[in-house]
């Protein structure tokens, strides 16, 4: 599908799908008076914006806990204690805030690969990145040719259009898993960036010690050690990660380049869900009877001229129609293949500040991803991030695996850790036709 077709069909959707607004069209919701969980309120907490477990109107509900020092650590009575610090600091001088965080994979709301208890399985790559995705995320489809009788019940039986092609949460291991020396191959199972057959697609970099990161030859370097094993009499695997927040994909905050949102707690668990996760919708009739499954917009996904930067000119060019609010930006960084290379590249492709400015106002645009570690280009790397960020009405999502991947029409998911007073977190993106 061409790019003028994609964006044909994307406005004749917009305009036949009716859309209940949220609470606010901005990023972040509407902000309260003081923070219930703030033991020293101060002028500043009008800045801070209600902390939601339930966002899109009572559709979307976050299930998992956020970190914080005083929340429970496996066998420690002190809990997980200080958790993040900030090596960078723009009141140390630095352009921008950035921290650093160090959790036991098994804090908080998490998940287990076999190899916490099996330590061959640990010892064959059985990890994390090996979980099925379309196990992990349900991909509704509804069949709209229901007969209802409406002088009774109103009964409805959705049904999946399509199973998956496995009914396992671990796909079949193959020959040769690429990267692993002197282990069981046989027991690792693919390593895939498509599930489903087709329909979810990983659109996040795995973390690897030679995952690029800003201003650095080295790339990220040793981020997991193992504070227990089993080879030591463990009676499981535990594994500790310490890591840079804006460190491969990653969303940033409004306190990343902008100290007092910092300080007022604009964190990475004040960005709203909904604007992160697309939902599509469906409407049924019958006769006075009306249902609506309700969209608050998918994504769109778009290749950006692969000569020059983004700027307010590229912008027009790309007539992105107007009630667009995701838009992930491919361009010549993935040609490039710029974040499978350890050492961090200045010339990367990025919004220059007028293409940030154009943005912010001629379209309804509120999640802006794109394909390195930046969304601003190096050249304009604060100012166009300001543009973006200081009317905490736009989420970045930074170092998108966009490769192998049609430009469309998608639903997006992005989930960043809930972690209390970081201005930036990893986060898990998927697409799903």
């Amino acid at each position: 599908m061409n790019s003028q077709m994609v964006l044909l069909t994307y406005t004749v959707i917009l305009s036949i799908l009716t859309v209940t607004g949220t609470a606010t069209s901005d990023a972040y919701p509407s902000p309260y008076a003081t923070d219930p969980t703030a033991c020293n309120p101060s002028a500043t907490d009008d800045l801070v914006p209600v902390r939601r477990e339930v966002y899109d109107g009572g559709r979307i509900f976050d299930v998992s806990h956020r970190y914080h020092p005083n929340m429970p650590s496996w066998e420690s009575e002190d809990g997980l204690g200080q958790f993040l610090w900030l090596p960078k600091s723009m009141k140390n001088g630095s352009l921008a805030n950035n921290s650093e965080m160090k959790l036991p994979t098994h804090t908080g709301t998490h998940v287990d690969a076999p190899g916490h208890v099996y330590d061959h399985y640990f010892d064959a790559g059985f990890d994390v990145d090996t979980l099925d995705l379309e196990v992990l995320n349900v991909n509704m489809r509804f069949l709209f040719t229901v007969f209802l009788v409406c002088t009774e019940l109103l009964a409805i039986a959705i049904f999946p259009l399509a199973t998956s092609s496995s009914d396992v949460a671990y796909p079949p291991g193959y020959g040769d898993d690429f990267g692993i020396c002197g282990k069981d191959v046989d027991l690792v199972p693919l390593r895939r960036e498509v599930y489903d057959n087709g329909r979810i697609f990983d659109i996040t970099h795995k973390l690897t010690p030679e995952t690029p990161v800003g201003d650095s030859d080295d790339g990220i370097g040793q981020f997991l050690s193992l504070s227990l094993s089993m080879k030591n009499g463990s009676l499981y695997n535990f594994s500790l990660m310490t890591l840079l927040v804006h460190s491969g994909t990653h969303v940033d905050a409004p306190g990343h380049v902008f100290d007092h949102y910092f300080d007022a707690g604009f964190d990475v668990d004040s960005l709203d869900l909904e604007v992160l996760n697309g939902i599509n919708c469906c409407t049924l009739f019958c006769a006075s009877y009306f249902l609506m499954f309700v969209s608050t917009g998918p994504a769109l996904l778009v290749d950006v001229p692969r000569d020059k930067n983004i700027t307010a000119e590229v912008m027009k060019s790309l007539n992105i129609p107007k009630g667009v609010r995701r838009v992930l930006f491919r361009t010549l960084n993935t040609d490039r293949r710029l974040m499978w290379k350890k050492e961090f590249d200045t010339s990367y492709v990025g919004f220059m500040k007028d293409g940030a400015q154009w943005l912010v106002d001629n379209t309804d645009i509120k999640l802006v991803g794109i394909d390195y570690l930046s969304v601003a280009a190096f050249d304009d790397l604060l100012p166009s991030h300001h543009v973006f960020l200081k009317d905490r009405e736009i989420i970045l999502v930074e170092g998108l695996k966009l490769d192998d991947v049609c430009s469309g029409i998608y639903t997006v998911h992005c989930l960043p850790l809930r972690l209390l007073g970081a201005e930036g977190s990893p986060i898990r993106c998927i697409l799903i036709k």
